[in-house]
């Protein structure tokens, strides 16, 4: 299964609530972070998500009746 990179978040915490809704709707996803590594401070978003390729579109409209148009973070 290809993943597909659809969000950037400043932390953990915001990357999980968004993963909350996906799981709401059975859209696979992962989050990919190096926050344990390098804490806060970073020099740009570090945590961000991703869904399955087939579920995008799903996903992205998702993201855009939460935050807007879905694509500010990308």
């Amino acid at each position: 299964m290809d993943f597909v990179r659809i969000a950037n978040f400043n932390n953990q915490f915001e990357a999980e609530t968004v993963a909350h809704l996906l799981d709401g709707e059975d859209i696979p996803y992962n989050i990919h972070s190096n926050e344990a590594l390098f804490g806060e401070g970073g020099v740009g978003p570090y945590v961000f998500l991703s869904v399955a390729g087939d579920q995008e579109e799903k996903a992205r409209a998702i993201l855009a009746s939460v935050s807007g148009d879905g694509t500010e973070n990308i």
